[in-house]
């Protein structure tokens, strides 16, 4: 029998698989702390990594077969001291795509029709007030393009769903686009032609802060941002800037540079649309990417390799 780590309080019945083991999870929507893991994991056999991964907590793992990440994105575990230990990290990137585009296009809904601002207006004012022809005009997106920065899964999904609406798609990636996704474009062209740009890129030392300011000033007069990537990928100043300026016409934010702390300015700005880092947080999901782990760790365990590993081992 295996001892297997979640670190956090996620739904149990995900982890059914698993149930010839001894599974070791905290209460839901709790976690363990850093000192409590690092109790428990000299003697684990498999982490399921809800959040931060340190390299210290990763080096007292000295009987890990594995480390699987709960997610797509794993900057929060230290990849580089898991390799240097000989254990394999992964992550689950198809468990997420549907669940994560189906926010990155709810987010472009309601920024381009308004939904936030006018649903918090209607519950402060007079509603008569904000009834009438012309009042509160928002933007059609059947017609507009929408510039896709990375298009993996989870970009080519948002993609998929947007030429449902009627949007041409043009699409930025470091690995090539491929032309069944989008229209491939520069990374020039993507800012300068899109009416949405919506970001689906990891969180890279390539990637951190690339859409910087002068990146932001050189996208279109009223276009939208949609970041459902990683905070840091944008400079969230610069951001603000746009949007308070009017240069921008909206934002619609799931992740944000030093979570949970949401950058002080965008909650006063009734033209962004903010949620708390909630892409791929659905119960169904929940349970699917507590599956996906589950199967990578029972591979790991019997011998096998693994699917999905992303520090070269």
């Amino acid at each position: 029998m295996a001892k297997i780590i979640v670190t956090h309080g996620l739904p149990a019945e995900g982890f059914d698989l698993l149930h010839e083991h001894d599974v070791i999870i905290p209460p839901f929507l709790t976690a363990f702390t850093k000192e409590q893991l690092m109790e428990m994991i000299p003697t684990a056999d498999a982490v399921v990594a809800g959040s931060a991964m340190p390299d210290e907590v990763i080096e007292a793992g000295k009987n890990l077969k594995i480390i699987a990440n709960y997610g797509a994105g794993y900057d929060k575990v230290d990849v580089k001291a898991a390799a240097r230990c000989g254990i394999p990290v992964t992550n689950i990137p198809e468990a997420v795509t549907d669940v994560t585009a189906e926010l990155a296009v709810a987010l472009m809904l309601a920024v381009s029709r308004r939904v936030g601002e006018l649903n918090n207006r209607l519950r402060r004012v007079n509603p008569p007030e904000l009834f009438g022809m012309g009042k509160n005009m928002g933007v059609t997106l059947r017609g507009k393009t929408l510039g896709i920065f990375g298009c993996g899964r989870i970009g080519g999904r948002v993609a998929e769903i947007a030429k449902v609406l009627g949007m041409h798609v043009i699409g930025y990636c470091r690995s090539g686009c491929d032309p069944k996704v989008a229209e491939p474009v520069s990374f020039d062209e993507l800012i300068a032609r899109s009416d949405v740009l919506s970001l689906h890129c990891p969180l890279t030392d390539e990637t951190r802060g690339v859409i910087s300011r002068d990146v932001i000033f050189r996208m279109k007069k009223g276009a939208m941002l949609i970041n459902t990537a990683r905070g840091a990928v944008v400079d969230n100043d610069a951001l603000a800037d746009a949007l308070e300026s009017g240069h921008l016409f909206a934002a619609g934010l799931d992740v944000y540079p030093q979570e949970p702390q949401i950058p002080e300015r965008f909650l006063s700005m009734d033209n962004v649309v903010l949620m708390p880092h909630s892409g791929s947080n659905t119960y169904d999901d929940r349970c699917e990417m507590a599956r996906a782990c589950s199967r990578q760790i029972l591979d790991a365990l019997a011998g096998k390799r693994p699917v999905n590993i992303v520090n070269g081992l």
